[in-house]
């Protein structure tokens, strides 16, 4: 045997000493499962760090049961006895569910925030009412609205709530919840409206993460949206147009009927909208041929433009003509 592979088995025999140690203090003596699981945890601290490693797999293993115990390691005073209990919560994942309430509390502590927030992510479904509730504690808001955007269509009850931490005094949270009302998507419509307010927003971030929102939702925000074509602020009625264009094929509809719309400027916007779309928007060619003979030499240009991005072929003769 060579000298690399005596090393290697070596390391192994190690490791293998390590893991039945630690599940002999589990498994043996007549301690209570909180002591063995008290035992495990104090590994987490040992200076070798495949005892640590060993420890959160035996910890993990052990599963739900670890649970009320893990819950009070969050408070000890070891940030790295905090940050790996909140880790092993996170990968114990939904039979976790009852350490939502200290993890949220954790929320609060800047050394293992990142940590508590992946575990709640893990929990999934069953944290979304204890992070309804943190939405109405300032401390832990952001961070809560952050949790429910990576839960994502899990979180869906938490729409009610998000809506209204939507109009939040802090930039931060109104970002975190326009985030996580486009993470849930097209279960989110009754945000629509604040959501289009959100839109005129003196943040920018706001603006955006509210029109990407809005984008995820699809088409049951459409109509909303062709309205904001003829805003009067410039930045609402571009915010609008990128929204649709984001949202393509199921917009095409309702731009076409905007296309008749008496205002110049929601033409040019419809018809440059159709164009972004590109051959999504096929369906527009004919509406399209007509206004190339719109009295806006705007509208006619961007008709022109949109014609061109979809590739309509058949359009060719009207183009020629104009």
């Amino acid at each position: 045997m060579t000298e690399t592979s005596s090393k290697s088995v070596l390391r192994l025999t190690t490791v293998m000493f390590l893991f039945v140690g630690l599940v002999g203090i589990w498994m043996g003596g007549c301690q209570t499962p909180e002591q063995k699981i008290e035992k495990l945890i104090s590994k987490l601290q040992h200076k070798n760090p495949k005892v640590r490693q060993t420890a959160v797999v035996a910890l993990t293993k052990i599963g739900k049961d670890a649970v009320p115990v893990l819950i009070q390691a969050l408070q000890d005073g070891s940030r790295g006895i905090r940050a790996s209990a909140a880790g092993i919560l996170g990968q114990i994942g939904a039979g976790a569910v009852d350490a939502s309430p200290a993890l949220i509390k954790t929320l609060q502590n800047p050394d293992v925030r990142w940590h508590a927030e992946g575990a709640l992510v893990k929990i999934g479904k069953g944290a979304v009412p204890i992070l309804i509730q943190a939405l109405q504690d300032p401390e832990v808001r952001q961070y809560a609205t952050r949790v429910l955007a990576k839960i994502g269509e899990d979180a869906i009850d938490a729409v009610p709530a998000l809506i209204q931490t939507l109009q939040d005094p802090e930039e931060i949270v109104r970002v975190s919840a326009a985030k996580a009302l486009g993470s849930i998507g097209k279960d989110a419509k009754d945000a629509i409206p604040v959501l289009v307010q959100a839109l005129q927003d003196g943040v920018a971030n706001v603006r955006s993460n509210a029109a990407e929102a809005l984008a995820k939702i699809g088409k049951d925000a459409v109509p909303a949206l062709v309205q904001l074509l003829q805003d009067e602020v410039s930045n609402v009625r571009a915010s609008a147009v990128w929204t649709l264009a984001k949202i393509g094929k199921d917009a095409v509809p309702a731009l076409i009927q905007a296309l008749q719309n008496e205002d110049a400027q929601v033409r040019v916007s419809a018809a440059g909208v159709l164009g972004q779309i590109g051959s999504g928007a096929v369906d527009a060619m004919p509406a399209l041929i007509q206004v190339l003979r719109d009295q806006n030499p705007e509208v006619r240009q961007y008709a022109a433009g949109a014609l061109g991005h979809i590739a309509a072929v058949d359009a060719v003769p009207a183009l020629m003509q104009a």
